[in-house]
């Protein structure tokens, strides 16, 4: 089950009134969409607004209904608990992501001599795919060269976890009148269950390259969750940079 929402009126037709959305939240299930919910939003553009993520064993989301607000929703309620408040020269998000993972069980049988018959290991799937929260099965046949010996591999994958959100996420958006791109930010979200976020300004000007989604821009393949181990907290981030050729290097913004 998940939660989605979308926009299901708009309010103020005319050209010159600032309009307003009206947004329905769905519950999304194997029997379809229910609306349980709905709000305002007082802008004309929805954008992906609205992201349904879980923390301590609870439904929330990220969501914005003034422009320039980011809120948290209790789900399935649809009960605002908390977040930033509306600011005119805030940061206006367009689109939220929170990374997700699981704990995979991986088997690998074979009747390769040179191996052990079985082995087994438990690792981190991280942003897991369909495929991976179910338990899948591959075969692989081939002959070994030297012996000739006729050999099956078989790999399974067998998902030990339900599909778990990381305490944290990111925010793509902008300063009202700097929307030529959008920018990402990082955010606290280790006390969203209580209604708390803390969005932070420090990593610096990263502009979203055109037609890429946030979630496509974060690359967790090299994040490990170490906190003791420096290099296992790092993850990739698609960004837009401008380089000078004059000069020969890339151009900072607002230097």
């Amino acid at each position: 089950m998940t939660f989605i929402a979308k926009p299901i009126e708009t309010i103020g037709l005319s050209p010159v009134e600032w309009k307003t959305q009206r947004i329905g939240v769905f519950k999304v299930d194997n029997n379809g969409e229910e609306q349980i919910g709905e709000y305002l939003r007082n802008y004309g553009s929805f954008f992906d607004s609205f992201f349904h993520f879980q923390q301590n064993g609870k439904d929330l989301a990220l969501y914005s209904c003034d422009y320039t607000a980011k809120r948290i929703m209790e789900l399935p309620s649809c009960q605002e608990i908390g977040g930033e408040e509306p600011n005119e020269m805030g940061f206006c998000p367009v689109e939220f992501f929170v990374p997700t993972y699981l704990d995979q069980e991986h088997k690998h049988r074979t009747n390769n001599e040179s191996f052990p018959p079985e082995t087994a290991s438990v690792r981190r799937v991280n942003n897991p795919s369909i495929e991976d929260l179910r338990e899948s099965e591959q075969k692989h046949s081939y002959v070994v060269a030297l012996t000739g010996q006729e050999c099956e591999d078989v790999f399974t994958y067998r998902p030990l976890t339900p599909l778990l959100y990381y305490p944290f996420g990111f925010i793509a958006g902008c300063i009202w009148g700097d929307e030529n791109t959008w920018k990402v930010q990082y955010l606290d979200l280790s006390q969203a269950f209580e209604g708390k976020l803390v969005r932070e300004e420090s990593s610096g000007y990263i502009e979203l390259p055109d037609g890429l989604s946030l979630k496509d821009a974060i690359h967790m393949d090299d994040y490990l969750y170490d906190a003791e181990e420096e290099s296992a907290n790092h993850i990739r981030i698609n960004l837009l940079q401008t380089f000078d050729l004059r000069t020969s290097s890339f151009v900072h913004p607002f230097e």
